[in-house]
């Protein structure tokens, strides 16, 4: 965040400069009509001071929003620079964060964070922070304009200000500390609704919608609780700000009438209008701090992002432009948080074999696979491929040298060719229809009105053709070693058969592994790895299958 501000540090303080200049010109007019008020008329160039008057209170008018307007301007486009690059920063290191980092937040709260929280910014910088400040200096300017006035008047109205500032400071204090529990509730009801929302057939078929409205409910209870709070205290102190300003306002009255009755008629007009103008910035002053907690709230979470240390670098390591080989596991163990999920497992897998994990639901099969792609570090032992440790090889060489497709397929909003392709320019149109009619799913893509082009819909299509569009995405990328998890769990007996041989010709010349309850699968592979309890249960070869 550092790095972005002080990029744009010229541009800040051009604009700081501009705003002590507009908030000087706002608090000179009274001023001007100060010494109007105390003009005496009886001179013989009356008509020429009064032309000179009018001629200086009208140019600092129009300099006032000469420089407002250029001050506006150079806020608006230094901001939008800021955010665009606070938000390209932000969408970068969440890119970069590891599995273990991943896992700490909820889809919900990153996509608060870039969207939601980043545009809070653009009201931090722009709005409620700029018209602080703003409103800050110009009280200051009217207070110097006071003592110019008369310095005893000034002491009596600066005193009134400093007690209405001390009371909004206090209240707003007590406001920003319930805003951010009302933001922690709201972020409970985000994560909450966000989580039944994706269960919503889950609900629907176990009659759950009575038990989740009501759970609902009790979240809004509880901050509509904070808010009814919330709400007295940001009223509650108006009616000792206009007490503490009526009595101000006598004090100088009783003053210049009764104490010291040789004040002019401008000085008393003058610290009267400065003291009685000072509520209204205050009282923005105030609403603006309230908003500006719910801000300055958004602004630490991003930081919270930011400063997450655990980033991934792909890059770091040797690049072996051809990587294949045996994988070979040495008493690999693995935690996930203080739970143990893999124990002192050894194995190895020869190259052009193909190999099923197999084992209950949590015995750690998909853990083994993630940590070999380096999705997840180990704890103990030592991952090899080529005799060679994975911590040595570059995280972009092993997994270019793999390719995945797993349980649960992941497909975007998109059209079928970018799903596939993934962007890669060298996989064809024509190796992919040639790999369509190998899978014998050509049905699949005759029926789609612009071929490769249809823009995938998630709701019009079955969970089995996306684990086809998947399977296919996973074939074309050519690899030397192919990770499956679960391929053929949503597809029927047919084609299913299809993906069994292609999977066996594919394993002619590269290393797969499977993670496979199917006993068709399982049969099929030349070593199967049975887990039980993060442990290797026993390892079956072909020929005892």
């Amino acid at each position: 965040m550092r790095k972005v501000i002080k990029k744009y540090l010229k541009s800040i303080i051009i604009i700081g400069i501009l705003l002590l200049a507009c908030d000087f010109l706002s608090a000179l007019p009274p001023y001007i009509v100060k010494k109007v008020i105390d003009i005496d008329f009886t001179k013989e160039d009356i008509i020429q001071t009064i032309l000179f008057f009018i001629f200086t209170y009208t140019s600092i008018h129009l300099g006032r929003l000469i420089f407002k307007y250029i001050r506006d301007v150079a806020i608006n486009i230094t901001i939008c620079k800021i955010l665009r690059d606070i938000r390209k920063t932000l969408f970068d290191k969440i890119l970069n964060f590891k599995m273990s980092t991943f896992n700490k937040y909820n889809s919900s709260e990153l996509y608060t964070r870039l969207t939601s929280d980043v545009d809070n910014l653009f009201e931090l910088f722009f709005g409620f922070l700029y018209d602080i400040l703003s409103n800050i200096l110009y009280i200051v300017f009217m207070i110097i304009m006071m003592f110019v006035a008369n310095i005893n008047l000034a002491i009596i109205g600066a005193i009134t200000v400093i007690l209405i500032s001390i009371i909004v400071y206090k209240f707003t204090k007590e406001l920003g500390r319930l805003d951010n529990e009302i933001l922690k509730k709201r972020d409970k009801e985000n994560k909450e609704f966000s989580e039944l929302y994706n269960k919503s057939k889950l609900t629907y078929l176990f009659k759950l919608q009575h038990k989740n409205i009501n759970k609902m409910n009790e979240l809004f209870y509880s901050e509509l609780k904070i808010r009814r709070k919330y709400i007295f205290i940001h009223h509650f102190p108006n009616w000792i700000i206009a007490m503490i300003q009526a009595i101000g306002i006598y004090a100088i009255v009783y003053y210049a009438l009764n104490i010291n009755i040789n004040i002019s008629l401008g000085s008393i007009y003058l610290v009267l209008y400065y003291t009685k103008e000072c509520k209204t910035p205050l009282e923005e002053i105030c609403n603006q701090l309230e908003e500006l907690q719910t801000c300055i709230n958004s602004y630490k979470r991003i930081k919270v992002l930011l400063n997450e240390t655990e980033e991934e670098n792909i890059e770091n390591g040797e690049y072996i432009e051809n990587l294949i080989g045996d994988i070979e596991f040495q008493n690999v163990s693995m935690k996930y948080e203080k739970d143990t999920i893999l124990k002192n497992i050894s194995f190895i897998i020869k190259k052009g074999t193909k190999v099923t994990i197999a084992g209950r639901t949590g015995v750690g099969k998909t853990t083994i696979t993630n940590v070999l792609m380096k999705l997840y570090d180990i704890e103990n032992g030592k991952i090899l491929i080529d005799n060679k440790d994975i911590s040595q090889i570059s995280t972009k060489c092993l997994r270019d040298n793999i390719s995945y497709i797993s349980q649960n397929p992941y497909i975007f909003t998109d059209t079928i060719r970018n799903n596939i392709t993934l962007g890669n320019k060298n996989i064809t149109d024509e190796q992919i229809n040639q790999l369509v009619h190998e899978m014998g799913v050509e049905n699949l893509f005759s029926k789609l009105e612009n071929g490769l082009d249809t823009k995938i819909k998630l709701m019009k299509v079955s969970y089995g053709e996306l684990q086809i569009i998947a399977f296919i995405r996973a074939i074309v990328h050519k690899a030397n070693f192919y990770i499956f998890d679960e391929p053929t769990s949503n597809i029927d007996l047919q084609t299913e058969n299809m993906i069994q041989n292609i999977i066996d010709k594919i394993s002619e010349k590269s290393t797969v592994i499977i993670i496979a309850h199917r006993k068709s699968t399982i049969e099929s592979s030349d070593k199967i790895i049975y887990l039980k309890d993060g442990q290797i249960d026993r390892i079956v070869h072909k020929e005892s299958v």
